[in-house]
């Protein structure tokens, strides 16, 4: 884990919360653990693709829920698949954090609601050198 440049006005918890709940996030995708990854979401969370049609040029976004990710997950294994999570800002209760792993790059929002450090919203995108290393576990 990385710390951005900058002074984080956060407890050394609450960074290790941020970095945790983006860990859950990154990892329990590419492990295929649905329940870990599904702790790192706020009920309210989005995550959203901005996407641009190849044939029309027409953009738009891929909007997808903590449900379904979960299940996208339940269903995803990616070997040796190396992460790096940074915290960019934590300050009362919001946070930005940047995910980078084998296949994507996410930047997180990451909000302390009832104690707990979750992800709010989160925009990502595909690597352009993300390889074929997915396997879909059975199920």
């Amino acid at each position: 884990m990385s710390l951005a440049p900058g002074d984080l006005q956060a407890s050394t918890d609450e960074i290790d919360a941020v970095r945790n709940a983006a860990l859950d996030y990154i990892e329990g995708y590419v492990t295929g653990d649905a329940e870990r990854h599904a702790r790192a979401y706020h009920p309210e969370c989005v995550k959203r693709r901005f996407v641009t049609d190849e044939e029309t040029g027409i953009d738009g976004l891929v909007v997808l829920s903590p449900r379904i990710m979960a299940d996208y997950a339940a269903r995803t294994r990616i070997d040796d698949c190396e992460t790096d999570v940074i915290i960019d800002a934590i300050s009362e209760g919001i946070a930005s954090v940047r995910v980078y792993s084998c296949r994507w790059v996410d930047f997180l929002h990451v909000v302390r609601a009832r104690g707990e450090w979750r992800l709010f919203h989160v925009t990502w995108h595909r690597r352009p050198d993300d390889g074929d290393q997915e396997t879909t576990t059975p199920g």
